[in-house]
């Protein structure tokens, strides 16, 4: 079973469930959305999940479970129970989470700004280029660039 078809399946079942027709949904989503999706013919966004969701009364991560255990062949209990012990392995269980991007300095960036802080450092304690090249163990045309570069 495909997860487009999973959602289908899932998305229809709780419909039902709640006695709502495609047309009652499309206070959120319009109906052809609904059917699209229902059909397994278009995959939702999250935005369009949340939307959902909220038109058939449920929390996202509700729907969203339900979606997975259908993909998976197992029950909501056991998918959300492996969700959350995977969670506390993650250390994020219980820690508020952001919900803005983060800025993230890649680790090559990070390995530069470090050896040209420690070049700074040996320039500013008085050490030669030569000094400082057996000191960092750096190349000597990577220490000259560093010597002479500014922030």
């Amino acid at each position: 079973m495909s997860l487009r078809s999973s959602y289908a399946s899932v998305l229809q079942l709780l419909r039902t469930r709640k006695g709502l027709s495609q047309e009652d949904l499309a206070r959120s989503v319009t109906q052809a959305t609904v059917s699209s999706l229902e059909l397994a013919k278009s995959s939702a966004t999250v935005n369009t999940s949340f939307q959902l969701a909220s038109a058939l009364q449920i929390e996202p991560v509700t729907l969203l479970a339900l979606v997975a255990a259908a993909y998976q062949e197992c029950t909501a209990r056991e998918a959300l129970t492996a969700a959350i012990e995977e969670m506390e392995r993650l250390g994020l269980a219980d820690t508020p989470l952001p919900n803005e991007i983060q800025e993230v300095v890649p680790q090559r960036l990070l390995q530069a700004r470090e050896r040209w802080a420690a070049v700074q450092e040996l320039k500013a304690r008085g050490y030669t280029q030569s000094q400082a090249i057996k000191e960092l163990q750096l190349p000597e045309s990577t220490l000259r660039r560093l010597w002479n570069q500014e922030r």
